[in-house]
């Protein structure tokens, strides 16, 4: 039996997630095509509406696939805090990028802010990955 590993827990959350949202990918591209058949009969602004929340998911699944491959958390105590706060962020993000392509194709019909500050929250859930694994390659903890 293998010790607890924080870094290890935190690639598999996020490959599990990112193997989620992909899911997610998937089957909000299916409701698109069963509850918008006739892409002419839409307004082109909601069709485009549409398109971009779904490919927004298929964006921050291949984000967190990513990191559940390749994150490599920092042994320095702030560094690490940003990594961990950081994959904290992105997972907030993950869950208002779903929320966005349901509210605002099929609830509200328009644009909101939830994808904005979807999209916001992946941003910064990325710096601060980038900023806390900055340093000395060799000062990597497996």
């Amino acid at each position: 039996m293998q010790a607890y590993s924080p870094l290890r827990f935190m690639r598999r959350v996020h490959l599990i997630l990112g193997i989620l949202l992909f899911v997610v990918f998937l089957t909000t591209g299916q409701f698109m095509r069963a509850n918008f058949p006739d892409k002419d009969l839409i307004p082109q602004e909601l069709r485009l509406l549409m398109r971009s929340r779904h490919i927004y998911i298929l964006y921050c699944a291949f984000l967190h696939i990513l990191l559940g491959v390749y994150l490599q958390v920092r042994p320095a105590g702030w560094r690490k805090l940003l990594q961990y706060a950081g994959s904290a962020v992105m997972i907030v993000s993950g869950g208002l990028l779903v929320w966005a392509f349901i509210a605002e194709t099929y609830a509200y019909a328009r644009f909101s802010e939830i994808s904005r500050f979807g999209i916001y929250t992946s941003l910064a859930g990325v710096g601060l990955h980038l900023i806390g694994g900055l340093g000395a390659r060799s000062a990597i903890t497996e």
